[in-house]
């Protein structure tokens, strides 16, 4: 309650004064605290909003990386049908809770147009108020570049009312630093880089997914100490999945599934690929349509590359998945020798 009381002074105090700002930052008269909880779509932007943030004079604190503790709490707030990654952010926002003043919680929709982004997405501000019940004091920004534009100009309004920062200043620093980013051609978790004569292994999936090390269950550095070069749909540019994407440009398709279906395309004409593995959660509707495609991709290709389909909830035991990637790559392995 205390906590609260000062908030609310000291938000009364900034509304009763003159704030100086310039375009590349605001400073309010007390610092406020905002939490990121890192999971969802903060895989790709949580640079950009953290960015956003200290540029307007907040102090940002992250919830790290994700925990068995985290997890645990998340699976605790959400129902059973939410998918793994929604119940993995539920407990990231339940981390930062009395330790920030407000916990940022973006409305998703879509980052431009002809592309959406996860349904999950969409209500997710609205989930966490449900599911944290009252516990923080979560703000929000509505990104839907595909139906309302100007809908995020409306919600930054409100964003920069909550802290007691000019509308103006917020603005431009949105379309400085955020904007720009959500498209950027080079994703942030691009890090992926080929070696002359090692075989390649593409991992597809959600960037949620596929570098959260928890939820993934160390796929990735599994593969690598395995020998194996690992590439992911992000370590290609944008423009180029958008490219391999195709026919499904022209109609309002899922982000994730364009970045991945594209990505597959991409690596699928790289003469060192041995296999592919696609991780997907439990229920993942995106997935389900997806992981089809990249199906077909392989099918009607002019080569069989071999595909490992891996499903995780928080049910999954790492013994059994384990046994599943060793088989895997036995199977990449004895193909390889044959081919010699």
């Amino acid at each position: 309650m205390e906590q609260q009381w000062r908030r609310q002074a000291g938000l009364r105090k900034r509304r009763h004064c003159v704030m100086r700002y310039d375009t590349d930052a605001t400073k309010p008269l007390e610092t406020v605290t905002v939490g990121i909880p890192e999971g969802l779509m903060f895989f790709e932007q949580k640079t950009l909003w953290k960015n956003f943030f200290e540029r307007l004079g907040c102090r940002v604190m992250c919830s790290g990386r994700t925990t068995r503790d985290i997890l645990n709490s998340g699976i605790s707030l959400c129902c059973n049908e939410t998918c793994l990654p929604v119940k993995a952010f539920a407990g990231h926002a339940l981390s930062l809770c009395g330790k920030a003043d407000y916990i940022f919680i973006p409305r998703c929709a879509s980052v431009c147009p002809h592309e959406k982004s996860c349904p999950k997405f969409c209500g997710l501000p609205d989930e966490m108020r449900i599911s944290l019940k009252g516990r923080a004091d979560i703000i929000s920004a509505d990104i839907d570049y595909n139906r309302d534009p100007q809908k995020t100009r409306k919600s930054l309004a409100s964003l920069s009312g909550r802290l007691g920062i000019p509308c103006k200043a917020a603005e431009l620093v949105f379309n400085g630093c955020v904007k720009p980013g959500l498209t950027a051609d080079i994703s942030p978790n691009a890090s992926g880089s080929m070696r002359l004569g090692v075989p390649v292994i593409a991992v597809l999936g959600h960037p949620y997914i596929i570098f959260d090390s928890l939820l993934s269950m160390g796929l990735i550095d599994k593969l690598r100490n395995a020998g194996y070069c690992v590439l992911t749909p992000y370590d290609v540019r944008r423009s180029v999945r958008r490219k391999y994407a195709g026919r499904f440009l022209s109609t309002s398709f899922f982000e994730t599934g364009l970045d991945i279906v594209g990505g597959a395309k991409a690596l699928y004409g790289l003469p060192q690929l041995a296999g592919m593995v696609y991780i997907s959660p439990f229920s993942c509707g995106v997935d389900s349509v997806v992981m089809e495609l990249t199906e077909r991709i392989i099918m009607r290709g002019p080569r069989h590359i071999p595909l490992l389909k891996l499903t995780v909830d928080e049910h999954s035991g790492e013994a059994g998945f384990n046994t599943r990637i060793e088989a895997f790559l036995d199977m990449i392995s004895g193909a390889r020798r044959e081919s010699v």
